[in-house]
């Protein structure tokens, strides 16, 4: 989407702003455009090149006032091919319907991330993960739980158990960074999709201690299965993410996506 605006006749009474409140000024001029234009978090307000170009003001100025507006959370940039200046309020986009990793998810929106190992065990498997992986009762199984932060804050707790027969030695590995990439790249894994069911609820003593927030915050539960192309599971999580850190987000796609995939 690119935005049509138009350079303002009067917010510089008596001449140009001195250098600095220049930013500042322009900083308001694009508060105005996000409050006018209603964009919602997560749309594209265009690139630095064309914002400058249509603002009619150089690139370094628009860069100072996007740093004012990213500290108030109501911009942020990302770098590539899809990458500009989008409209944000400081939550983290929580992809659904989707086998991307959280740490290119995260990165991709402009926030730095980081991954803390709490536990990392062999176990026997919760009837529910049982049941999701489809596994035998005396089969053994992973168990790993994480703590992600995003730019620097509390963002989620994550558990993840796969089958233990299936990735030999994976304790043994780096967990701190995408696990998808990891059972890609060492073990071969092709993930073909995911499930996932997402509700409501409130931390209890242990997550909020783990999060560093209040007992009784929202969270968001995610409960997800990972298939692989043979359709046999390869991974049960169970995450919670923090309620005022995330929006979730989901594509819809075809009737016929799994028919055109597969033919």
């Amino acid at each position: 989407m690119t935005l049509m605006l138009q350079p303002p006749a009067d917010e510089t009474p008596g001449g140009a702003p001195d250098p600095g409140s220049a930013a500042e000024v322009l900083a308001a001029r694009l508060r105005r455009l996000i409050s006018q234009q209603r964009l919602r978090p997560g749309e594209r307000i265009g690139s630095e090149r064309g914002l400058a170009e249509q603002l009619e003001v150089p690139r370094s100025l628009l860069r100072q006032a996007l740093q004012h507006l990213e500290s108030e959370h109501l911009v942020r940039r990302s770098l590539g091919r899809t990458g500009g200046v989008f409209a944000d309020d400081g939550k983290i986009q929580r992809h659904l319907n989707t086998v991307q990793g959280v740490p290119d998810m995260v990165r991709q929106q402009g926030y730095s991330v980081q991954t803390r190992v709490i536990r990392a065990v062999l176990s026997t498997p919760f009837p529910e993960e049982q049941r999701a992986l489809q596994l035998q009762e005396d089969s053994a199984v992973y168990r790993i739980v994480r703590l992600r932060l995003a730019g620097g804050v509390t963002w989620s707790l994550d558990t993840s158990v796969l089958p233990a027969r299936r990735y030999p030695g994976l304790l043994s590995q780096d967990l701190t960074g995408s696990l998808y990439l990891l059972l890609t790249s060492r073990y071969g894994l092709s993930v073909d999709r995911a499930e996932e069911t997402v509700e409501a609820t409130s931390s209890d003593t242990e997550q909020s201690r783990t999060l560093g927030i209040p007992e009784g915050s929202g969270l968001l539960e995610v409960h997800r299965v990972t298939f692989d192309p043979d359709d046999a599971p390869a991974e049960y999580a169970h995450d919670f993410f923090r309620a005022d850190r995330t929006r979730i987000h989901t594509q819809k796609v075809g009737t016929n996506w799994m028919r055109t995939r597969r033919g």
